[in-house]
Order: C-alpha cells, then structure tokens, then sequence
C-alpha cells in the first residue's frame, strides 16, 4: 500500500490522503466501495460510479481524469489572456488619445522665455482683463521707460472700469519716478499699497491666469499659470499681502512716516538674525547705503557703538516684540 502520511486532510491541491488511499484500492482492485464517500478523490474525477454496479466506483486513469478538470481551467485561462490583452490595448490607445487631446487643449502653465516673449505675453493678457489686475513689485525702483509703458496702459485699463491693485515695497518712495508713477494711477482710481517684505514679482489677470518667474537664476524666463487652483492660492498670497500693506494717498507728496518705521522695523529684525547689510537691502528692495543709514540712525538713538552691543540693546529695549506686534495684521485678509 501507498504510505502517505495524511489522512482526512489535503496532500495536494484538492486531494486529501483517504481518497488517495481509495483510489490506489480501486486501481489494484478494479474498484472500490463508495462508502464511506471520499469526496476529494470523485470531485476530481479519479473515482466514478462503476456502470452497472451500484454501490462501487471505478479508478479512472490520471490523464483523462486531468484532461476532464483542467481542460476548462485552460480555456479559461486562455479567455481571461486574451481579455487581458485587448484590455491593455484598449487602455493604451486611451492613453494616447488623453495625452494629445490634453496637448491640444490649453496648458494649465507654459514657460516664456526671452524678454520679447514674456512682455508680448503679458501685455496681450492684459489687455484683454474684464475686471480685475492685481500685481505685485518687489524692488525699489522701475525703468523710466517701462514707467511710461506701463501708466498707459494702466490708465486705459481704469477708463474700462478693471478695477486694479497693485503692491510695491517702500522703497520705491527712495525712487522719485516710480513714486510718481503710483501717485499717477492713485489719483486715476488705482489701488496702490506698498509694504516692507515682499514674495517675488506676480500678475493675476482676472483671476484666470498668472504670471511669475521661474526662478532667480533665470531672470529672462517667466511661467504663465493657468491652473484655477494655482491661481486662487496665488491670489490669496496676494490678499494676506495687501492686508499689511499701507495705501498710497496722491494727495500725499512725501513718504509717510508709517512707511519709515516699517522700514526701520525690518531692519531691526534682520539684525537680529544677523544679516548682513547687503542681504537686508536685497530683502527689503533699497540700497545697502540706505540700510547704513537707517542702521546708523537706531545706533544713535539707542546710543550703541557697536553691531553687537546694538543688537544688544534692540533685546533689552524691547524693540524686537514691539516690531513683530507691528508686523501681524489686526485680523485675516479677504479670501479671494
């Protein structure tokens, strides 16, 4: 007899030691009895009914009892490849007709490069603006010749009713051109508001597109955004911003004091991060003789002598709490 070593339980896949033990009986027999049943051995079809013969099943041989169960296993098998096959050409032909639609539709951003391209671009998708200009200037000055370029335009765009805002740091109150230049389109029904620290340059026309550079490194590229999502939280950098912002009065022919203690408080807290006087100009768009200057006039007032005892002083005077209390806005910006 066969020695398997299982009983009741599966020796294999769907086998179980008892019916084998059966089915080695019926070979050497020429059959078996049917009681008591062994399911594993007849679901597989090594043992059937004997015909004729109640009571006594009949050994069926391996090859035909596998050609029985496998062979619809197989087409199967074979059915679910093919299925397989016309499904992965089905999805990659889908695939190809997404990307060149998507290639064809508009680009949610694109990048401009080149001078020519970026100011062709921009110019085109503001004059084209319904309602609404929002823009943003770090720096402290503007070339009086994009100055003229720009307040043209800028005035027509108010005699259309776009209502528009415009943030620049302050200081471009240093710079005479560009500070008539914001009184101009104040007093035409701009929005101006200049503050210390600025994110990078951004335009957002309508809020359906966006302007803004790629990267410092590459001062002649540009990205034109196109993403809705993109663009609303653009704009919302844009609303926190002008929350802190302080408005430009045209009847105002000075730079207003606010303007100078902001200033002064940025400086201060950039001392204290130790930054050099060259950084905080770059920081806050005005020349490193202006931040000498400034620095220059703390250290009197404090009666400091040096960098570090100024620093010193700016702690224990308290002047660092009383700048950042100034800097938080009394309350959340507007959503746009």
């Amino acid at each position: 007899m066969l020695q398997t070593g299982c009983d009741s339980t599966p020796c294999g896949p769907g086998l179980c030691g008892a019916g084998l033990r059966r089915y080695e009986s019926a070979v050497a027999a020429g059959g078996a009895p049917a009681d008591p049943p062994v399911h594993c051995a007849t679901e597989l079809g090594l043992l059937e009914p004997a015909v004729g013969e109640p009571g006594l099943l009949s050994p069926v041989t391996p090859a035909i009892a596998a050609g029985r169960v496998l062979t619809p296993l197989e087409e199967t098998l074979a059915e679910g490849r093919r299925r397989l096959e016309a499904l992965t050409k089905t999805f990659e032909t889908a695939e190809a007709v997404f990307e060149g639609a998507r290639q064809r539709g508009p680009q949610s951003s694109t990048v401009l490069r080149g001078a020519h391209e970026i100011a062709e671009t921009i110019d085109a998708a503001v004059g084209t603006a319904k309602s609404e200009l929002l823009t943003a200037q770090p720096g402290g000055r503007r070339p009086p010749e994009i100055l003229e370029t720009v307040v043209r335009r800028n005035l027509e765009l108010l005699a259309r009713g776009v209502q528009q805002r415009t943030l620049y740091q302050h200081a471009v109150w240093n710079h005479p051109p560009t500070a008539e230049y914001i009184r101009t389109v104040a007093e035409a029904g701009g929005s101006v508001r200049t503050v210390d620290e600025m994110f990078d340059r951004v335009i957002i026309v309508d809020r359906t597109v966006a302007f803004i550079p790629t990267s410092s490194d590459y001062p002649d590229e540009a990205l034109e955004v196109r993403d809705p999502s993109i663009v609303w939280y653009l704009a919302n950098v844009f609303e926190y911003a002008w929350a802190r912002g302080t408005p430009v009065d045209p009847a105002v022919h000075r730079r207003p004091e606010i303007v100078v203690s902001e200033i002064e408080q940025s400086i201060i807290r950039f001392l204290v991060a130790g930054h050099t006087e060259e950084k905080i100009a770059r920081g806050l768009g005005i020349s490193r003789r202006t931040v000498a200057e400034y620095i220059s006039r703390i250290s009197r007032r404090l009666g400091s002598v040096s960098r570090a005892q100024l620093g010193y002083l700016i702690a224990t005077k308290g002047l660092l709490s009383e700048a950042e209390g100034e800097r938080s806005p009394a309350s959340d910006p507007p959503r746009p």
